[in-house]
């Protein structure tokens, strides 16, 4: 499945890359979901190993 969408990471900023480990998150405000945003599991800049 391919999307044409740019998928940017809500902490960093970046621009996600299909083969980078990121998540889909989602916040419960007043009982309703948000739009969905992604999210690198571990922001390039703040990796640690």
């Amino acid at each position: 499945m391919q999307h044409n969408k740019v998928k940017r990471c809500l902490k960093c900023e970046k621009i996600i890359n299909e083969v980078e480990l990121h998540k889909i998150v989602m916040y419960v405000i007043e009982e309703k979901f948000t739009e969905h945003h992604y999210e690198h599991v571990e922001c390039p800049d703040k990796f640690t190993i």
